[in-house]
């Protein structure tokens, strides 16, 4: 994407967020409606006082304006590549599955629980949400105080601020996936 056509979206979402009329901008703004319409669509590339006078009537700093990020493409994570560990006498593995990511703030794994096994979590982060989700097998889900058993395809969401537990109750290997997102 070109900077002048994520200005126009910039433009056009701000615009949209105060639920003001492409008139009403253009004019609180002191340019034409068509200039304003050209400028959102990404054909024209618009001057420095235009945009100040944009930034005026629409009551942001420039900077929201011009505000830029290239978007990342696809990152390619291949399991050959991705080594477990081993944890609890090696009755379990837990696999980064993506790793902790400042823009989004979460990160995931999956985690293997051979027969008997248990994996207790290492970290209790405040304001933290987990977000558990059963691939395959029977696990029981301590979260503090509170127990839950889950089966193939269930999921759960919990507070990550807290002790937690999850114990393989079948007589299988229960595969998990979880995420962790952290507080803004």
């Amino acid at each position: 994407m070109e900077i002048h056509q994520a200005v126009g979206l910039n433009i056009h979402r701000i615009r949209k967020s105060q639920k003001l009329s492409i008139d009403r901008t253009a004019e609180l703004a002191g340019i034409s409606k068509s200039m304003l319409g050209q400028i959102e669509r990404g054909v024209v590339n618009p001057t420095v006082s235009v945009l100040y006078k944009l930034a005026q009537g629409l009551h942001v700093p420039l900077e929201e304006l011009v505000a830029y990020h290239e978007e990342p493409g696809a990152v390619l994570y291949r399991s050959v590549d991705t080594v477990g560990r081993r944890l609890n006498g090696g009755k379990v593995i837990r696999y980064r599955l993506f790793p902790y990511d400042t823009d989004s703030r979460c990160e995931s794994s999956q985690i293997d629980i051979f027969i008997s096994g248990a994996y207790t979590a290492e970290d209790h982060i405040p304001g933290s949400r987990v977000y558990l989700t059963v691939i395959s097998g029977i696990v029981e889900v301590q979260a503090g105080e509170e127990k839950w058993q889950l089966d193939n395809r269930d999921s759960l969401m919990f507070p990550g601020d807290q002790p937690r537990k999850y114990t393989n109750k079948g007589n299988t290997t229960v595969r998990l996936m979880e995420r962790i997102m952290y507080q803004k």
